[in-house]
């Protein structure tokens, strides 16, 4: 009898903890759809390369780090590295290789070399003057640790693709050249070396002929994108779907509608569809999957990701497919790199500060006091997501706690 009671006691506690929480029934169906379907994010982004020689990601906040877990997951599989083992990204300007990509595929440093090699390239990496996020230097780090392990020809590449400048020329004409002319032909300029490395890879005799795009928020846009007044963005992604149509697919990365920022410490956000997304994704505690959104629930819905002008656009019109990543109240947002400020280079920083400063009409907000640059960015620091209270709070009320 005991024994029966306990087995009726262990029933009722397996069937308790695989209920789906009591949930607006606006949901049902987001449920459902994401009930049938069970492959990861991981998973999703590989899939999407055996019909496709792209693939564009489009990251989060550029601070936020557990993007870059995933993106380690997906860079150190074997699939992706016998079958894309390529990678462009918006961070880092194009003049960083050949040096960038010989460094990533060497054996020959230490850690502490390894180390300052990632911070001369910190260092270098923007046209503005400092490059202040954790994520370039994270993402190289991982880069080179995972080509330790694999042999020369497996090796993966890595394409900077941001504009190219001297950027520590203090010739204030030629700033203001690149201020005037080169800035706002950025899209055109990263597609185009894209297309120019992309298109070297593929009449390479490299058995591996696809690549990883990482660009964030509209660079990652399709040719379907216009402007309020019609005309097409000129967006990265816009440029590459014209160039390689049917072989290019676009996927969004769980992220916030942008709203406004006061500053780049002070960004306001709020969750997708106020909170619809995020919380499906929790009743059924789920913080790993992707899908296309064509024939989706989610794909249906309005573009949110886009508040700026009114538009009919749907998710699917826009982007391809979509993967989830971690919740919210898991995202990690990192700034600063140890090390990266020290007395020599302060003084660097501080004229390069002062030569934008000159030529864009004091448009460049960056500290020029030396305790706070220090703070700024020599110190790599962590935290949760501005006003994550109020975006928890759009979450928690499809939910019934």
């Amino acid at each position: 009898m005991k024994e029966n009671i306990l087995l009726i006691f262990g029933i009722i506690m397996i069937v308790s903890c695989n209920q789906i929480p009591k949930h607006d029934k606006k949901l049902d169906k987001y449920v459902d759809f994401l009930e049938k379907n069970n492959t990861s994010a991981k998973d999703y982004v590989l899939d999407l390369f055996e019909g496709n020689d792209l693939v564009i990601l489009c990251e989060r906040d550029h601070r936020e780090n557990t993007q870059y877990d995933f993106l380690k997951e997906l860079m150190s599989d074997p699939r992706f590295i016998k079958n894309v083992g390529n990678i462009f990204t918006e961070i880092g300007m194009t003049n960083l290789n050949p040096e960038l990509n010989n460094f990533t595929h060497s054996k020959k440093y230490s850690e502490e070399q390894v180390h300052k090699k990632l911070i001369e390239f910190q260092r270098k990496s923007g046209y503005y003057p400092l490059w202040g996020y954790f994520n370039f230097y994270s993402l190289n780090k991982q880069l080179y640790n995972i080509n330790q392990s694999l042999s020369n020809e497996n090796k993966i590449n890595i394409y900077p693709s941001n504009i190219a400048l001297k950027v520590d020329s203090l010739d204030s004409e030629y700033y203001k050249s690149v201020w005037n002319k080169i800035i706002y032909h950025r899209d055109s300029l990263m597609a185009n070396s894209i297309i120019e490395n992309f298109n070297k890879i593929k009449k390479s005799n490299s058995s591996r002929k696809k690549a990883l795009i990482i660009m964030n928020f509209r660079h990652a846009f399709n040719t379907n994108f216009k402007m309020d007044n019609g005309n097409g963005a000129k967006n990265v992604g816009g440029f590459l779907f014209e160039k390689y149509n049917g072989k290019i697919a676009n996927v969004l990365i769980n992220q916030f509608e942008f709203v406004d920022a006061e500053s780049e410490k002070d960004i306001a956000y709020k969750s997708t569809q106020n909170g619809k997304w995020d919380a499906t994704f929790e009743v059924l505690n789920i913080d790993n999957a992707g899908f296309d959104f064509r024939n989706s629930i989610f794909g249906n819905d309005n573009f949110d990701l886009w508040p700026f002008h009114r538009h009919n656009y749907k998710y699917k019109d826009i982007f391809t497919g979509f993967v989830y990543y971690k919740s919210p109240k898991d995202f990690k947002l990192i700034t600063g790199v140890n090390g990266l400020i020290d007395s020599t280079f302060i003084e660097i920083y501080k004229n390069r500060v002062l030569l934008w400063k000159e030529i864009t009409n004091n448009r460049v907000n960056y500290p020029l006091v030396d305790s706070v640059i220090i703070e700024e960015y020599g110190h790599k620091k962590e935290f949760q997501i501005e006003r994550i209270d109020s975006i928890s709070s759009q979450i928690n009320k499809w939910i019934e706690k």
